[in-house]
C-alpha cells in the first residue's frame, strides 16, 4: 500500500519510495561527509515543527533538529531522493554553522513557508542546496544580470551542483526548483539527466496555505508529464 500524507496524492503518485521501517536512508558517514564538504551552503528539509498556538515562523532557525547527536531520528527522516534547489542564498554574514541555508529564523525571512508547504508530505527530509553558492544577493535583478553576464561562472556552478547531487548517492533524485530562473538553469543544464519540478519561489507574496497548495499541485503536474 502506498504511504499517505496530508494531501490529495500518495507517494506512489510522485514516483517516490518510502524507507522500510526506521532504517536510515543515508548513513552517518555520508551525512558527515556531506556536512563537511557542502554544509556551508546546503541543508535538509527538516525543521522543528510548531504547535497550534505558536507563530508560523517559530523555531525555523533552530538547527539542533539537524544534529544527529541530538536528534536520534534524523537519519531515518532524511530523503536524498528529493533535492530542493534554490537560486542563491541571501546574506548569512557571521553565520558559520552548517546546514543554515533555508533555515532563516529572522522576522523578515520566508523559509517558514517551505516548512509549512512540505510538512507531512513525502518531500520532508529532502536535501536542499542552491544553484549559485557564495553569491549572497537579495536583489533578483542583480542575480539575473550576474547570470547573463557570467555564463562560464554559472556553468562551473552547475557542474558543482551535479557533483553535489552525485555525492548524495541517490539513484534517481527528483529536483524541486524554486522560482523561474533556478528552474530554467536546472532544466537547461540537468534536465536531460534528472527529473525536475518547477515550483513558485517561497518569497512570493502569497499566504502559506496558498503556497502549499500551489507547490504540491505543481509537483503533481510535473510528475504526471
Amino acid at each position: 500500500m502506498p504511504f499517505h500524507w496530508k494531501g490529495s496524492h500518495t507517494v506512489s503518485h510522485y514516483g517516490l519510495c518510502t524507507m522500510k521501517g526506521n532504517e536510515p536512508t543515508i548513513s552517518r558517514t555520508r551525512f558527515d561527509e556531506l556536512q563537511a564538504r557542502w554544509g556551508a551552503h546546503s541543508s535538509w528539509a527538516v525543521w522543528k515543527t510548531i504547535g497550534p498556538e505558536e507563530k508560523p515562523k517559530a523555531h525555523v532557525g533552530d538547527r539542533m533538529i539537524l544534529n544527529p547527536k541530538i536528534n536520534a531520528e534524523l537519519l531515518s527522516v532524511l530523503n536524498p531522493e528529493v533535492v530542493m534547489v534554490g537560486l542563491n542564498a541571501s546574506s548569512r554574514e557571521g553565520d558559520t554553522e552548517p546546514w543554515g541555508n533555508f533555515h532563516d529564523g529572522r522576522s523578515e525571512g520566508n523559509d517558514f513557508k517551505i516548512r509549512f508547504a512540505f510538512e507531512g508530505t513525502p518531500f520532508w527530509g529532502a536535501y536542499m542546496t542552491d544553484v549559485l553558492v557564495n553569491f549572497p544577493e537579495t536583489d533578483s535583478r542583480k542575480v539575473r544580470a550576474h547570470v547573463k553576464a557570467n555564463p562560464d561562472i554559472v556553468a562551473k556552478q552547475l557542474d558543482r551542483l551535479e557533483r553535489e547531487l552525485q555525492h548524495l548517492g541517490a539513484t534517481d533524485p527528483l529536483l524541486i526548483a524554486f522560482g523561474g530562473l533556478a528552474s530554467d538553469l536546472v532544466c537547461r543544464h540537468l534536465g536531460d539527466r534528472y527529473r525536475v519540478a518547477k515550483v513558485t519561489h517561497y518569497a512570493h507574496q502569497i499566504g502559506k496555505e496558498t503556497y502549499r497548495a500551489e507547490v504540491l499541485e505543481a509537483i503533481a503536474r510535473s510528475s504526471a508529464e
